[in-house]
């Protein structure tokens, strides 16, 4: 899932997470290739053979000791945890003793990992993500999962297995698959709306005009998160390049084009028309995801600019629908362009210097499974196969699956896939600022000429 992160994953509910007591392992030698008592997890049931598993334990019939960090940034994340992971893993996984630590996410979740990386200190597994992959590749403490998973056969369960591929072609990270399911949209209730006597709009404009009508019935138009420029960085910004321009966008996340294009640098411009026509509440800049889902649901905002990830969630109330970003120009149609989540990079990891790669590389597919089982119990798509019957989907999920699945042209996400570290903290800075309403488009498209120039993300 969810770089996702979910992600994005993305979103920070932190849930405390323990299992049991653990230390990190620290292979200096960095043993890449599987032993032929590698296990494999077994599908719909996020269990291994137990007597394999058995047999990997330590030769003094101690457990082996594990240690994980991985996501915590929203009510799914938590779910799976305490639903998934906590109560399978004993039984699954019995040579093992696991300490899971929470990571956060974001730029909490790279700090965390650099700063381990740099005191050699990397967990055994972890929640990789493309803003930190780099450093960690390049001081060998993630591994090149393929061996592995080729040999204990995880790779066949994934449908489309090439889409875990890195572009050197290695596998580093092992999720469900939902990602590529995970897209921005506009939820909405459809009560609020009905009082306040709108429409869904068809157009930016008419978006604006709405919001309007909204706010004078004394309601908050819509709400996302903006502290750290989350919302900006995430979707915010590639939305409203794209609701004018989805060309121009696509170009941009592949490089073949840059923040000196017209098109691209219209979509600041949307956003500073969005803030300063009073669209999200005031401080929008130094709301957190917590407090943005609840001024939605309870309906303190109309509207939530958020990632299909939170659908299951609030597809429990009958009051919420969605609709996708309105268009700006003729050259989008939304139902020939959408934006995906999702980096071949998201998802558990192994450290290439554990001590115990076989085991670790088990613990991996465990957790990536209990992904998919959760997913799945949610009626959300996923390629990393269950071996369960499919479930039957909500009303809004089969809504939105109806609406996703023929879109032709699907753009990645930048935030994923175009940016390195540093030029990843520049545009949260900037799209922070430039929610604050007192920072001038112009200003930002100026500065974020600049890092584009600077961004080492193609150089690899």
């Amino acid at each position: 899932m969810k770089n996702k992160s979910k992600a994005r994953a993305a979103v920070l509910m932190a849930s405390a997470l323990l299992l049991l007591s653990a230390c990190s392992g620290g292979n200096e030698k960095g043993n890449s290739q599987p032993s032929d008592s590698s296990p494999s997890v077994a599908a719909g049931s996020a269990e291994a053979p137990k007597d394999s598993a058995q047999e990997s334990a330590g030769t003094d019939g101690k457990k082996i000791k594990m240690r994980v960090i991985t996501i915590t940034t929203d009510e799914n994340r938590n779910n799976i945890m305490e639903k998934f992971i906590k109560p399978k893993i004993a039984e699954a996984l019995p040579n093992l003793e696991v300490e899971f630590e929470p990571g956060g996410g974001g730029e909490d979740m790279a700090n965390k990992l650099k700063t381990l990386n740099a005191s050699e200190d990397m967990p055994d597994v972890f929640w990789n993500d493309a803003g930190y992959f780099t450093p960690l590749k390049s001081t060998g403490s993630i591994m090149d999962l393929t061996p592995y998973i080729s040999k204990d056969g995880f790779l066949n369960k994934y449908s489309v297995p090439d889409a875990l591929k890195h572009v050197d072609g290695g596998i580093y990270s092992l999720s469900s698959g939902a990602d590529t399911y995970f897209t921005p949209v506009i939820f909405y209730h459809k009560d609020m709306f009905e009082q306040a006597g709108v429409q869904v709009p068809a157009t930016f404009d008419e978006f604006v005009q709405i919001s309007k009508s909204l706010k004078s019935k004394g309601m908050v138009p819509a709400v996302t998160p903006g502290k750290d420029g989350w919302g900006p960085k995430l979707f915010l910004l590639q939305q409203m390049i794209q609701i004018g321009d989805p060309q121009a966008m696509a170009d941009l996340v592949s490089n073949k084009t840059n923040f000196d294009n017209p098109s691209v640098q219209e979509g600041a411009a949307r956003i500073e028309t969005l803030v300063k026509e009073g669209v999200f509440p005031d401080g929008i800049a130094n709301l957190d995801y917590g407090p943005a889902m609840e001024m939605f649901t309870s309906k303190k905002a109309a509207m939530l600019m958020m990632f299909t990830w939170e659908l299951p969630n609030l597809a429990k109330d009958e009051t919420v629908d969605f609709f996708p970003f309105p268009s700006a120009g003729d050259k989008y149609d939304p139902t020939k362009s959408v934006q995906f989540w999702g980096s071949p990079l998201n998802g558990y990891a192994v450290s290439g210097k554990t001590k115990h790669p076989d085991e670790a590389v088990q613990l991996a597919e465990f957790l990536a499974m209990a992904d998919a089982l959760y997913f799945e119990t949610t009626g959300a798509p996923i390629s990393l196969q269950t071996g369960n019957p499919s479930s039957e989907k909500s009303p809004l999920m089969q809504k939105f699956v109806d609406w996703y699945n023929p879109i032709p042209q699907k753009i990645a996400s930048m935030a994923l896939n175009s940016l390195d570290a540093r030029a990843s903290a520049e545009i949260s800075t900037q799209g922070a600022n430039l929610l604050t309403g007192e920072y001038a488009a112009a200003d930002f498209n100026k500065a974020l000429s600049k890092i584009w120039s600077e961004n080492t993300w193609f150089n690899n």
